[in-house]
């Protein structure tokens, strides 16, 4: 052999041993820096298990909302991740979002709201700026923000989480998006903004998969309750369009037909039309097969109370310039009167099912340029009717209007429910509550609307139904 070949063969032999020399000392060296931690390579596997150990156990302590001892277990895994892992390592993502969450618990919101940012920056530099990894966090700096009363902030982030999943997903695929961004918009009051992206996510449904697709029902059931939460007129509109489409799915689910056709009764109770409402009701049970019998039910809508005399009425506001200054006086919309916070409540609202925000953004398509945050969002209180806060305040006494005293007031209320949908024989079976809120709820008692109890799907009058209504913030 030439001694070029023998020098060859010499090095191959002594590199391997060389390396995991040299491989021990950087892991000498690490653990001398770190006594804590075990980073050789071959314990990688237990190193993960304690992880995920650590991680269960500080879930646990979420779950039974033993917040401090939540608090310590996720401090010390982001630590130790870090640390074993590396500032920006996709590992620290779960433990950030527990640490999160309980500083959110906790209500500590400048380390929440830090610790949201870190975890959104490593998924940026690791996924870029469209990671759905960051919807998580997204999703708490909402929560974050209406905890701390800044609603325009959580709409600021709802459009970003919008941003993210029509850009992430292309088609059909972000059609969630549009269905997410639409039912913020209608829990939060901004009907006509539900509703323009909502017809947006028709448009894209129809393009791509036809004019009978099944995913079209969603968004025409959405609009069909923005225009009943905003009391408009074309209630049925859409769930007509979606019975037309169910008529050509033999296959489609027995709760979504039985669910439209229960929307359509109600849109029909509502326009005082008992009749068709019966029909639809009863299509409602034949399409659940002994579905049982119902008990009357508040319809979700909102309605204004006493005369509806403010067509007449001529209204005008300061507009608000973009320096700040007010250079003219603008005649407000109908809306924009029935919201006025000097007045005295002008409509209630009974809000979805789940829906617990108590707010009121105002439609930027109703409202004139202004740069004052307060005139754009309102405070909705009580429960299970909400009126407009300082509208209320309006008619309270001094003495109650403290938010802890106006949370203790209560009225129970029993009456008979007929088989329009009506309610009759109104009794005030309890109440603490001043004279002019009493007066305020047998108001709103002469204009609502239930679904009526069915039996077998009939339509049936009800007696000794109950209800309680509160004015606790939420």
């Amino acid at each position: 052999m030439s001694p070029q070949l023998l020098a060859l063969a010499i090095l191959l032999i002594l590199l391997p041993q060389a390396s995991a020399l040299a491989q021990e000392n950087h892991f000498a060296g690490q653990r001398a820096m770190n006594p804590g931690l075990d980073l050789n390579p071959d314990v990688d596997t237990e190193h993960e298990n304690e992880i995920m150990a650590a991680l269960q156990l500080a879930a646990e302590f979420e779950t039974d909302q033993d917040h401090d001892s939540a608090l310590d277990e996720y401090l010390s895994l982001v630590q130790v991740v870090a640390q074993a892992e590396g500032e920006y390592s996709d590992q620290l993502l779960e433990p950030l979002a527990g640490l999160s969450r309980t500083y959110i618990a906790l209500d500590y919101v400048e380390e929440a709201e830090s610790s949201i940012r870190r975890a959104q920056h490593i998924a940026h530099r690791n996924d870029g700026v469209y990671s759905p990894r960051q919807i998580e966090f997204i999703e708490m700096m909402v929560d974050l923000a209406l905890k701390t009363g800044a609603p325009l902030q959580a709409d600021k982030q709802q459009h970003f989480l919008f941003f993210i999943g029509t850009r992430r997903f292309a088609g059909l695929e972000g059609t969630h998006a549009y269905i997410k961004l639409a039912n913020w918009y209608t829990a939060t009051g901004q009907y006509r903004e539900a509703r323009k992206i909502l017809e947006e996510a028709i448009t894209l449904i129809q393009t791509s998969a036809g004019e009978y697709d099944l995913r079209l029902l969603e968004p025409l059931r959405l609009i069909s309750q923005s225009r009943r939460l905003q009391g408009g007129c074309c209630i049925e509109k859409g769930l007509e369009r979606a019975i037309e489409i169910l008529d050509q799915h033999v296959d489609a689910p027995a709760d979504v037909i039985a669910d439209i056709y229960s929307e359509l009764g109600d849109a029909n109770i509502i326009y005082n039309k008992p009749d068709i409402a019966a029909e639809q009701y009863a299509a409602s049970y034949i399409a659940m097969e002994a579905a049982g019998n119902q008990v009357p039910r508040l319809i979700s809508m909102s309605k204004r109370i006493g005369k509806t005399s403010h067509h007449q009425k001529k209204m005008f506001r300061l507009e608000q310039n973009s320096f700040g200054g007010y250079n003219r006086m603008r005649r407000m919309s109908l809306d924009e009167q029935l919201e006025a916070q000097y007045q005295p409540p002008q409509f209630y609202i009974v809000p979805l099912s789940g829906n617990s925000y108590g707010l009121k953004i105002k439609d930027t398509l109703t409202m004139g340029m202004t740069s004052d945050d307060e005139v754009k969002t309102e405070r909705m209180i009580g429960s299970p009717f909400q009126f407009i806060s300082h509208q209320l305040q309006n008619i309270l006494p001094i003495a109650l209007r403290d938010e802890s005293k106006l949370a203790s007031i209560f009225i129970d209320l029993k009456f008979t429910v007929d088989e329009t949908g009506k309610v009759e024989n109104v009794e005030f079976t309890n109440s603490n509550a001043p004279v002019k809120l009493n007066r305020l709820m047998k108001e709103v008692m002469r204009k609502v609307k239930f679904r009526p109890g069915l039996v077998e799907g009939r339509p049936v009058i009800t007696h000794n139904v109950t209800l309680s209504q509160s004015f606790g913030p939420h």
